[in-house]
């Protein structure tokens, strides 16, 4: 068989062997699978059992010259969740296409011997473009769900929408807490500790006891290693410890082991950014703001709940839609040539469900921290 451009990406078995290589060679860390599993629904308007969760839920940022259309612009009522379409089509360019192309023709060239080295070349090359598609509804999923961790809140605008229409705007009840600086401050110096140890001790009646707390480095470097208590705490809880707290050079775990031994969660310190589609890289977890986490050990709060893409079952004429894997969330892919190019599309039907966010406690800093 001679095979071609066309031929290879509509080729199910090469398709299933490219997504199986990227799975081998390892996707970059998906943030959000620390929280959340995926979880079938199948309606895409959901009961949200908790019955206070208001949103506006749709869509994703379109590519830069394959646009996707914008299916769906409509509000939620109180107590529904309601599943968000992602998708992007991103353009192969012309010279990576003569690359490939390269490589077909050796394959079609090479004795039968041969032609597996061959095809393994091919697939080699076309990993990275499938990696790139298919990590990029989970790092969309990143920016969401870290946005609704750390601020009860996510949005989301299309950038090629004039109206600025929220394609996804979801507001969670939290239990929020703003510090002012009179309160955490005495003589001009900060007292955090000595005020959240105080505070998280009233709200144990209500929320129970925290395991966790979860921040920035930028926060933790602020408000923790920044309180008068800290150098001390940390001193006598691990004295073999010897260097200058302030560098930032510590761990999660060195700053778990003192916290905890005055009687607080342990913490957890993010650093995590997500590269956008023009090239900027976003922070995951926000500044001056502490989310706490009754779990220290399963730290599942949700679930990223899913729906079969509407492509599944009225594909496109003329495009075949492949699925990735058993456990992503019904995802398909597909390749396709107009007249423009060749593109490389994914669709997915994902949106992230809390399953308690009514017990979360967030304190939000802005303004302790505000200069």
């Amino acid at each position: 068989m001679l095979l071609t451009i066309q031929t290879l990406f509509n080729d199910a078995n090469v398709v299933q062997a490219t997504i199986d290589r990227v799975f081998q060679r390892g996707l970059d860390k998906i943030y959000w699978q620390q929280y959340l599993t995926f979880r079938r629904t199948t309606t895409r308007v959901f009961k949200d059992y908790l019955g206070t969760v208001t949103g506006v839920v749709a869509g994703s940022i379109n590519a830069r010259y394959g646009e996707k259309p914008i299916r769906e612009r409509k509000s939620m009522g109180s107590g529904y969740g309601e599943i968000a379409y992602l998708g992007d089509a991103y353009q192969m360019d012309v010279e990576r296409l003569s690359e490939l192309q390269d490589l077909i023709d050796k394959f079609n060239e090479a004795k039968t011997a041969d032609q597996v080295a061959a095809m393994n070349d091919i697939i080699d090359f076309i990993t990275d473009d499938y990696r790139q598609v298919i990590l990029a509804p989970h790092k969309r999923m990143d920016l969401v769900v870290g946005s609704l961790l750390m601020t009860g809140k996510a949005t989301v605008k299309n950038k090629d929408n004039a109206e600025g229409i929220d394609l996804l705007d979801i507001s969670l009840p939290f239990h929020f807490i703003t510090p002012t600086k009179a309160e955490v401050t005495q003589d001009g110096k900060l007292y955090f500790i000595t005020w959240l140890q105080r505070r998280l001790a009233a709200l144990q009646s209500q929320f129970g006891k925290f395991e966790k707390m979860i921040m920035s480095r930028q926060t933790f470097i602020k408000d923790i290693v920044g309180s008068v208590e800290f150098g001390d705490t940390f001193k006598m809880v691990l004295p073999e410890q010897r260097f200058n707290l302030y560098t930032g050079l510590i761990t999660s775990q060195m700053a778990s082991n003192a916290l905890v031994g005055v009687g607080l969660p342990a913490v957890e310190i993010k650093d995590d950014f997500v590269e956008e589609q023009n090239g900027t890289n976003t922070q995951v977890y926000a500044d001056d703001r502490i989310t706490f986490l009754r779990s220290a050990t399963d730290e599942k709060i949700g679930w990223m709940r899913h729906h079969t893409p509407f492509e599944a079952t009225d594909p496109v004429e003329g495009r075949t839609y492949r699925p990735v894997g058993n456990d992503n969330g019904q995802m398909l892919i597909s390749n396709y040539r107009d007249k423009n190019g060749r593109y490389m599309e994914y669709t997915a039907e994902w949106v992230p469900q809390i399953a308690a966010p009514n017990k979360m406690v967030n304190l939000n800093l802005t303004n302790l921290n505000a200069q």
